[in-house]
């Protein structure tokens, strides 16, 4: 892996991070719902998803893919169908702002969640079974190079998630306010689920 790959990948990471999405969708409604700590945590575990994608792509998923065969569409077409069951809800049920209980509650059930949103997401799949290989010959990784790859995954991945976090958990005041925050509530809950809405058909349909 050479630098010039290495400031590419990162380059793509970013992309990857800044564009609307399931995990953008889920760490802004989670942060706005429920406050900074649990949408960081739940950034935290988007990217360690991300680091376990890598792993699989460098140890052979693309491998396994294929060898699945008709199950891996199957399983693509779940994870598509779940992306559009959750624009719905968001559609029907836009996030409820709670300022009260911003202070409760535990760090590990959005952790998880992000990590299980991550282990689902046709997104992510694709990215570093379809995009990874042009950046790097992952075989011929060694192991501090793929350490290196491992931490700049975690960190450009978390770092755009948790900024996401700390901007929606600052507007949790005006969306929690009012006439105008229930409509902010409507206008986002419809923002967010079109995205998982037409990132759900995109996967389906590719």
């Amino acid at each position: 892996m050479t630098i010039e790959s290495w400031i590419a990948y990162i380059v793509a990471l970013s992309l990857l991070g800044l564009s609307p999405g399931p995990a953008w969708a889920a760490v802004i409604t989670t942060g706005i719902a429920r406050g900074f700590p649990r949408a960081a945590a739940m950034a935290l575990g988007i990217a360690l998803g991300d680091v376990v994608f890598l792993l699989f792509a460098v140890f052979g998923l693309a491998v396994l893919a294929q060898a699945l065969g008709n199950l891996f569409i199957v399983v693509k077409l779940l994870g598509a169908a779940y992306l559009i069951w959750l624009g719905i809800s968001l559609w029907r049920n836009p996030p409820k702002v709670d300022l009260a209980a911003a202070p409760q509650g535990g760090r590990l059930g959005p952790f998880l969640g992000g990590f299980a949103l991550t282990l689902g997401n046709p997104k992510v799949i694709a990215f570093y079974l379809g995009f990874l290989p042009a950046f790097m010959d992952l075989q011929a990784l060694t192991g501090g190079q793929l350490l290196l790859v491992a931490a700049t995954t975690f960190v450009v991945i978390a770092g755009f998630l948790a900024g996401y976090a700390a901007l929606a958990a600052r507007s949790r005041r005006f969306f929690a306010e009012g006439k105008q925050g229930a409509f902010a509530r409507r206008l986002l809950g419809r923002v967010l689920g079109t995205t998982l809405i037409g990132t759900g058909v995109a996967v389906a349909t590719r």
